[in-house]
């Protein structure tokens, strides 16, 4: 019977494991010009929590409220008549203008969403991702003429929601919702069973992994020499598997290591 230890090593985004399914996967639900935005949320940011100077540049003065934004945007302390359905303060994308910008929360977040206005109107993607890497992305047209303004995503884990949008306007941000907090496991092997299908051995791995990210899978049977199995292993979510033929090395022994490779 084989001996069953488990490995760890310090490197990031890497797992080890000595030879000793499941699959979760997220459906997501976009958030399109929504009248309410997210159905429950922990908490909103409306920019009326501290008081900037009227042009301010925004990046991390709301840190301490889960949010920060990238290059920058501008803090409007002042209403306009051309802007009738915004009140209070809010956040603007110029002057200069700033495009694409970026709402990058603290934490990782099952659900976000955040008031979007143009004038003019301007076609626009709006894109949710995690460590960098797009997760989950729609078109949308964003227009002041819009009853329903609300953008964003349910139901996927991301960091971070980018927008960028293709006319000569400019965009009002406010009211942005944060809803579930996620904390996400480190990357690491969880479960290894071997199975036998149609007389064929096969070991299958399952590793905590993050939505968006590729993965490599490699063995040895010493530690210091990693052999390649794969290297374009998609996530399947919150975990993710894959399968090995065969069982134990030429030694009676075999190692498996999982990389995160996302470019």
């Amino acid at each position: 019977m084989p001996h069953y230890q488990r490995v760890t090593c310090s490197k990031v985004f890497t797992s080890i494991i000595f030879l000793n399914g499941f699959i979760n996967t997220l459906l997501s639900n976009p958030i399109d010009r929504s009248a309410s935005g997210l159905d429950e949320f922990k908490s909103v940011v409306d920019f009326s929590e501290m008081r900037l100077l009227d042009s301010s540049e925004v990046t991390n003065q709301f840190f301490q409220f889960g949010i920060t934004f990238a290059p920058r945007l501008f803090y409007r302390t002042t209403d306009n008549p051309d802007w009738a359905s915004v009140s209070g303060p809010n956040l603007r994308t110029g002057d200069p203008e700033v495009n694409p910008f970026s709402i990058i929360f603290n934490d990782a977040h099952r659900s976000a969403a955040v008031v979007l206005i143009a004038q003019p109107p301007t076609p626009a993607t709006v894109t949710a991702k995690l460590g960098g890497v797009d997760v989950e992305s729609f078109e949308t047209t964003i227009s002041i003429d819009n009853p329903d303004q609300y953008f964003g995503f349910e139901n996927i884990i991301f960091d971070e929601i980018e927008v960028s949008y293709t006319g000569a306007t400019r965009l009002r941000v406010d009211n942005v919702q944060l809803g579930e907090r996620v904390i996400l496991d480190p990357l690491k092997i969880i479960n290894i069973t071997h199975q036998e299908v149609d007389g064929e051995k096969l070991i299958e791995i399952v590793w905590n992994s993050r939505p968006g990210r590729i993965y490599a899978v490699y063995t040895s049977e010493d530690l210091s020499q990693w052999n390649e199995v794969d290297d374009d292993i998609s996530s399947a979510g919150e975990k993710t598997s894959f399968n090995i033929e065969g069982l134990l090395g030429k030694k009676g022994k075999v190692f498996y290591k999982v990389e995160d490779i996302t470019k």
